[in-house]
């Protein structure tokens, strides 16, 4: 830069009279080392409202004749620095951060494609038990017991196990009932004997103790608490007073009789205890005692109002609890109504 030493470095020229402004320190900006020394940091220039040196000594003063943003000058070279500084981390950085990012880049990857096949499981798990219902069990005549009719040739055809239909209108509970050889045989293999993937929807399965025609006294069902409220979810649900005043009706179908029940209990209780799991009773007042029981123990309020004398006959519906592992809701219904469908076999 040329020596100018005519420049006007505060009003009227005069240098001294710009240092008393508080902008300037009168200093000969005769080089540009001397310009660049004195170029005050750019947080300092908010809220300015003066050039903050003489036109003159901005580099691109007597290109452009007039006086540039100073502001934006001053960031503009901060913001060079920054991005060169930038550009040098990235250079340095390490052959294992670079592993680190990569890895981290595959487990998220991973961690969604976990995610994707889960929801299919469960999409698809639902969809087969929505075409059987559809197809098995499209009509729901609950006014008249008998005339509710299931296509059992549809579902023996699918499955041989099939052994009846159990539906509990106002939840998702409306599924064929099948059979296995064991109770752990449907605990991941569902009705179509699909047994593949990270989700086990398994089947609503009668216990293996019972008779596959249900003509025992009690009759033990069992269902997956299933995550997206289907199966028999909606049985640990209903340890709410509200859930299990809202669905005290629920209905089993088979091919020779059709039964309606009137839930009067829920108890939550260790995986362990066997003693609920009665498949007949010595007589009347043991069937009596046993709901009775069951009524004291209930975790929702249950009042008994169905006449004990004259029930014969109970489903007892088993799910997990919250704590999968150690706890079973169980749910006690009684028969008060039964009929012969109208397309039971001739006797």
């Amino acid at each position: 830069m040329e020596k100018r030493n005519d420049i006007p470095y505060g009003p009227q020229g005069d240098p001294a009279a710009f240092s008393r402004d508080g902008r300037f320190d009168g200093s000969d900006f005769s080089t540009d080392a001397s310009y660049d020394a004195h170029l005050v940091p750019s947080d300092t220039l908010d809220g300015l409202d003066a050039p903050y040196y003489p036109d003159a000594c901005a580099p691109d003063a007597q290109a452009s004749g007039g006086a540039p943003d100073a502001q934006a000058y001053a960031r503009a070279r901060y913001g060079a620095a920054v991005k060169g500084a930038k550009r040098k981390r990235a250079a340095k950085r390490s052959p294992l951060w670079t592993a680190v990012s990569v890895l981290a880049a595959l487990v998220l990857v991973v961690c969604l494609g976990i995610l994707a096949v889960i929801g299919y499981g469960y999409w698809h798990g639902t969809k087969v038990y929505d075409d059987i219902a559809q197809q098995a069990f499209p009509e729901k005549q609950l006014d008249a017991l008998a005339a509710s009719t299931i296509d059992w040739d549809a579902l023996l055809a699918q499955n041989p196990d099939t052994v009846g239909w159990i539906y509990m209108p106002g939840t998702s509970i409306d599924y064929p009932i099948v059979q296995g050889e064991t109770d752990e045989e449907y605990l991941k293999k569902d009705f179509a004997g699909n047994t593949g993937g990270l989700v086990h929807k398994g089947a609503i399965f009668l216990s293996s103790g019972n008779d596959s025609s249900m003509a025992d006294q009690n009759n033990v069902i069992y269902g997956h608490n299933m995550n997206d409220d289907t199966m028999f979810a909606h049985i640990l649900q209903m340890a709410d007073q509200q859930a299990f005043d809202a669905a005290r009706t629920f209905y089993v179908f088979t091919p020779t009789r059709n039964y309606r029940c009137t839930t009067y209990a829920l108890d939550v209780v260790d995986a362990t205890q066997t003693s609920l799991l009665q498949f007949s009773f010595a007589d009347q007042s043991a069937l009596n005692a046993y709901m009775t029981s069951r009524v004291e123990e209930s975790v929702p309020t249950a009042p008994l109002d169905i006449d004990l004398n004259g029930v014969s006959k109970l489903f007892t519906l088993i799910t997990c609890g919250d704590d999968y592992a150690s706890t079973r809701a169980v749910l006690f219904g009684a028969v008060v109504e039964s009929a012969v469908p109208e397309n039971a076999p001739a006797a």
